[in-house]
């Protein structure tokens, strides 16, 4: 699957002109960095906060999640972490559960994609 399957094309290249206008030729390589060592620890926390019942912790770090696919163009993917944040506010852990669910199967493809910027 092609990056531009995944990840947002008009988002990339706006990184792309952010890193150009900062003058820092790692920029993106840094964001990316950050997203695939912060986000198993995050998926993590969003396992353990439902198999617990604790839909705050849950929805807190679907937030997070949610934001940080967005910065980088997963943008599928920031929808399913939407839907996690939103069963979660509702306090529904097994909606919140099958959102969780979708998150991780749509993971792998994102993963792929920023490793190929």
């Amino acid at each position: 699957m092609a990056a531009d399957d995944v990840l947002d094309p008009a988002v990339v290249a706006g990184l792309r002109a952010a890193q150009e206008d900062f003058g820092n030729p790692t920029f993106i390589r840094d964001l990316v960095g950050l997203f695939l060592t912060r986000t198993p620890e995050k998926l993590g926390r969003v396992r353990r906060a439902l198999a617990a019942g604790d839909a705050v912790t849950a929805r807190e770090v679907a937030h997070s999640l949610r934001s940080n696919c967005g910065m980088l163009g997963a943008m599928e993917l920031a929808a399913a972490c939407g839907r996690l944040e939103d069963a979660a506010a509702r306090a529904d852990v097994p909606a919140a559960a099958a959102a969780f669910a979708d998150v991780e199967s749509r993971l792998p493809a994102v993963l792929s994609a920023l490793s190929a910027l």
